[in-house]
């Protein structure tokens, strides 16, 4: 696994920064689905 590079690989950091992103909109698509306006604004801005 990952651990096994100590984390320190390109793959390993590219692995957990995905894990992040994939974190965070998952988050969003939650608070959207209630309609958080923090989230709108959020994704307006992103993209």
């Amino acid at each position: 696994g990952l651990e096994q590079h100590g984390g320190r690989t390109i793959e390993g950091v590219g692995v957990r920064v995905a894990q992040r992103i994939l974190a965070m909109t998952c988050a969003i698509w939650h608070n959207r689905t209630i309609g958080a306006p923090i989230t709108r604004s959020l994704i307006a801005y992103d993209h």
